[in-house]
């Protein structure tokens, strides 16, 4: 529309004829031309503009060009014109009120401050007036936007708005000497109103604009069945009459029949409440006319569920019973769908308008646990929440401690769902699990802890209450403990649920009565210690507490065997068994050995004989005493001990010998010398047989190779005797390599050590966290066929590299660079893993590729699926640094690692010190002097960069410490020897 910055290009896009003065005025955007025929007509000379509608403000004058201009459609009657183009920015060039120059055509004499009715039509009109939106008809704000909108209006604080039943002023904001005020963006506030109406933004009365308020709208219904209201949730009504008649600007209607005026019994701006009698779930089409503005909608009276009874529980089906209304619809068929917990509750015919009932299926609750009543897809919004049928208690049985309670609901035993709650002394609640839980939930069993008087039981099951019950508390007997044969351990028993005085006073001590004998209890908290008679077996005695006297039954302990003693006498040979709780001579004994029944005879409390004819090397002997029986005791005549435990290799190769596991077997050459002592003493090597040799009462088991420790098992006559845990020694990586062989397009790896051993797992940095796979590589173990040296295992590994790798992502170094490359990987062999990184980096470069590398960098995916990220330091990786030590020390560290306990000067913290500098590190080593030179020794570390501490130089005033709190986290992998001539 501009050329230029305030140069308007003049395009006619609107024209307004008026007469202003002279004959008329032609008015365009940005243009003013005034046609008059001469003497009779009062002509403008310039037009002055006011902000305020006092005249008290000039802000703007319009100077016009006269001209002459023959108009064709008077027969080219020659007109005298005044004219004005606009140069000026519409949002800076606003006004009010304006007077004027004028020529006037009768007397032809000039006159300022000339003011008419019709002044106002020699200014620009609106242009390009636009209606942000509409005003609701609870009235608001309405924001318009143009340009020359508040020329000649006669106040800018005022336009007018007019239709059949409203004609009044409007506030428009803003004030007449705001820098910010903005002509092009009117705020205009417009009070209640309804229907379509014109907007006025001059004070004549002549630009003027039709619009309307909002058309009402609706948003949602609710239908009450008690009062039969129909209430329509929306936006945009409005409650008046229309005119002297009063006629009503309201109409409603319903599925097209017009609905009364007295039926309308209220109305707000956002809610309209109507009569209206529907007893079924229906589909309404509602049409709501507010004067001339409209709104159409299709409105659901839902099905009403009011309430609901169920006996379905989470674990059992069971029926839901739904009153309410509107339940079914008036067609013949009527598809009804309930729904609990988001599932299907399967209904039970017949149903009517204020019934249903359905089978709610057993299953898992989940959050939607609401009841949702649809009929023919018309679904209920008053959905109720739902619950479980809650648990009942009906009655209580007690048995001792144990309480059975019975009635409804009581949940799942497996579900840990249902809980006891115990009330006693008024306000002490202990929550309590079931002991079982009938799968009809009929019945669940408690043990019930200790109360007196009386208490309140309350079931909940998924938080659901139950009743709360009374119990009443019976007295009880329990035996915790039970006497020893000789007397010497008490009988303990707890007397609980008697009446609470007899607890609350130390004074009331129970007598325990039994044949002839008496004691008298002593009391620790609810228990009770009676000494009672020696004896064996069952007992009946009489307990008197709390004025009542309880029959008890006891056993005394079971019989116990600790050791055993044969005496070797030929045919017959006497076993002495000795322990405790074996009663006296009068007692009856039996024992079974190896399944066959003996008799014993019982010495004394703590001894027992029997007599056998043939001895096994290991039997297994139970024992009843007077109706007691014991538990089995293994009688073995063969005791073996470990008498060499040690860490063994993972490989034998290199042994003179194969290793094996020593045992001193005390008797085993007194027995072997009458059998085959392979029949006596057998063992297993995780679970396998393996071979023993036998020389005396010495054997010899033999293990076999492996990374992991393994479970050796000694058997005496077929029965497990004992086990021990074999240890294998750490693995130890000694050096590694990785090198790139240009021309092969491969990778190979190899790294050296001892103590490898199958499985075994290399993991490489990967930037996807692959796994690597070890099908690519093989193991060497030390002193095979294949690998003859006895100082190392090799592992070896060929990546090959895809025919599309990229040879560019080789980086070179140039001979003088210092860069070192170290990548870091991990073995993992059994349950011990090694850190260690591939220090030598061998580059064999393609015959044509004159280039020498020092290190290499790959960024490639090889074939395997790995993706390498060989570029220096890998995130994750465990930094390298270095500690002095001295010649003592050392082999200590290189034998097993760091020890806390033995570390000195804690200056910044605990912890194992050492430095990223080596040389920092050759300053706390301990020179020793060997043949002629001096030696220093310092120890090349890995340490987890998680749990380090880095302590600055600014601190230490040396150079960087860094302190690792635990051995796990720094470990050593490197051994750096500077050696000086003395």
């Amino acid at each position: 529309m501009f050329k230029e910055k305030n140069k308007i290009l003049i395009l006619v896009l609107l024209i307004h004829l008026s007469i202003c003065f002279g004959l008329e005025v032609h008015s365009s955007y940005g243009k003013i031309v005034c046609d008059y025929s001469g003497l009779t007509d009062v002509v403008p000379l310039n037009l002055t503009v006011y902000k305020d509608p006092y005249f008290k403000i000039p802000y703007l004058n319009l100077n016009f060009t006269w001209s002459k201009y023959p108009d064709p459609r008077f027969s080219n009657y020659i007109f005298d014109r005044v004219s004005y183009v606009a140069t000026m920015d519409s949002k800076k060039y606003y006004g009010s009120a304006v007077d004027a120059c004028i020529v006037d055509g009768i007397t032809n004499k000039t006159e300022c401050g000339y003011q008419s009715y019709g002044l106002n039509r020699c200014l620009f009109l609106p242009y390009n007036v636009t209606f942000l939106n509409n005003p609701p008809t609870k009235g608001g704000i309405v924001n318009v936007t143009g340009e020359y909108m508040r020329f000649g209006t006669g106040d800018l604080k005022v336009a007018l708005f007019k239709s059949d039943d409203f004609y009044q002023n409007v506030t428009v904001a803003g004030e007449y000497d705001d820098p910010n005020y903005n002509p092009n963006f009117l705020s205009i506030t417009f009070p209640r109103g309804y229907g379509k109406f014109k907007f006025c933004l001059d004070s004549d009365e002549h630009e003027c604009y039709d619009w309307s308020f909002q058309s009402p709208s609706i948003s949602s219904a609710y239908y009450n069945t008690t009062n039969q209201h129909l209430t329509i949730k929306g936006d945009n009504f409005y409650n008046t009459t229309k005119g002297r008649f009063k006629s009503a600007i309201v109409f409603v209607y319903i599925n097209g029949s017009p609905l009364k005026e007295s039926d309308i019994t209220s109305i707000g701006y956002e809610e309209m409440v109507l009569n209206y009698s529907s007893i079924y779930t229906q589909e309404l089409n509602i049409s709501i006319f507010i004067y001339n503005l409209y709104t159409n909608n299709t409105i659901q009276i839902p099905p009403y569920p009011a309430s609901y009874s169920t006996n379905a529980t989470k674990y059992n089906e069971g029926i839901v019973e739904i009153t309410g209304t509107q339940l079914l619809s008036q067609k013949d068929q009527n598809d009804i769908k309930i729904t609990i917990f988001g599932k299907l509750c399967n209904i039970i015919p017949p149903s009517n308008l204020t019934y249903i009932k359905c089978t709610l299926p057993k299953g898992v609750d989940n959050n939607q646990n609401t009841i949702q009543v649809c009929v023919n897809n018309i679904c209920s919004i008053n959905n109720l929440i739902y619950e479980y049928s809650k648990p009942v208690i009906s009655s209580v049985t007690q048995n001792g401690s144990i309480f059975t309670i019975q009635g409804k609901y009581h949940g799942s035993y497996n579900d840990n769902s249902t809980q006891v709650i115990v009330t006693y002394d008024s306000n002490i609640k202990q929550i309590i699990l079931p002991l079982s839980i009938q799968t009809d939930e009929t019945e669940s069993v408690f043990k019930i802890p200790f109360f007196c008087g009386s208490a309140i039981v309350q079931l909940v099951v998924n938080g659901l209450k139950s009743n709360e019950y009374t119990i009443n508390a019976n007295s009880n007997v329990e035996i915790i403990s039970p006497p020893s044969t000789d007397s010497k351990t008490p009988l303990i028993v707890l007397l609980s649920f008697y009446d609470c005085k007899y607890y609350k006073s130390n004074s009331f001590n129970p007598l325990f009565k039994i044949q002839n004998s008496k004691s008298i209890g002593n009391k620790v908290n609810n228990t009770y210690s009676f000494n009672v008679i020696p004896g064996t077996g069952t007992k009946q005695a009489t307990i008197t507490f709390a004025n009542k006297n309880v029959t008890i039954e006891y056993s005394y302990a079971k019989p116990k065997v600790l050791l055993h003693n044969v005496e070797y006498n030929d045919p017959i040979n006497t076993v002495i068994l000795y322990g405790v709780n074996f009663g006296t001579n009068s007692s009856l004994c039996n024992i079974i050995y190896n399944g066959i029944e003996k008799e014993c005879q019982v010495i004394d409390h703590y001894q027992i004989k029997f007599k056998v004819e043939s001895i096994e090397i290991s039997s297994n002997i139970s024992i009843t005493i007077d109706g007691i029986i014991s538990d089995s005791y293994i009688m073995e005549l063969v005791k073996c001990k470990l008498i060499n435990e040690q860490l063994y290799p993972t490989s034998f190769g290199c042994l003179e010998s194969e290793p094996v596991v020593n045992y001193y077997c005390d008797g085993l050459k007194t027995y072997s010398s009458k059998t085959d002592p392979h029949k006596l003493l057998s063992a297993t090597f995780n679970d396998e047989a393996t071979m023993i040799d036998f020389q005396g009462n010495n054997i010899s088991v033999h293990i076999k190779e492996g990374i992991s420790s393994s479970t050796l098992k000694l058997f005496l006559n077929g029965i497990f005797s004992k086990s021990n845990q074999i240890n294998r020694k750490e693995g130890i990586v000694y050096n590694s390599k990785i090198q790139y062989d240009e021309q092969q397009s491969l990778i190979n790896l190899d790294i050296t050590g001892f103590n490898f051993g199958e499985p075994y797992d290399v993991g490489l940095p990967t930037v996807y966290n692959t796994t690597f796979a070890t099908k690519n590589c093989s193991m060497l173990y030390h002193g095979t066929k294949y690998n003859k040296n006895c100082t190392i295992d090799i592992i070896t590994c060929q990546l090959i590299l895809p025919h599309n790798f990229n040879k560019d992502l080789i980086l070179e170094d140039k001979e003088s660079s210092n860069t070192t490359l170290t990548i870091p990987f991990t073995l993992k062999l059994g349950n011990n893993t090694i850190y260690s990184s591939f220090n030598n980096i061998e580059h064999l470069a393609a015959k044509d590729n004159k280039k020498k590398t020092k290190t290499i960098a790959l960024a490639t995916t090889l074939s395997i699926g790995l993706t390498l990220l060989f570029a220096g330091s890998v995130y994750g990786e465990w930094p390298v640094s270095y500690h002095g030590t001295g010649k003592s020390e050392s082999g200590s560290i290189a034998e097993d690692g760091y020890n806390l306990s033995k570390s000195k000067r804690f200056l910044f913290g605990v912890g194992i010190y050492s430095t990223p500098l080596i040389e920092c590190a050759e300053k706390y080593a301990k020179s020793f002097f060997n043949d002629g030179y001096n030696y220093i020794v310092v120890f090349q570390n890995r340490v987890n960069p998680k749990t380090l501490v880095k302590i600055s130089k600014e601190k230490t005033n040396v150079e960087e410490y860094w302190i690792s709190p635990t051995e796990k986290d720094i470990r050593p992998y490197g051994i750096c020897i500077k050696k000086t001539l003395v």
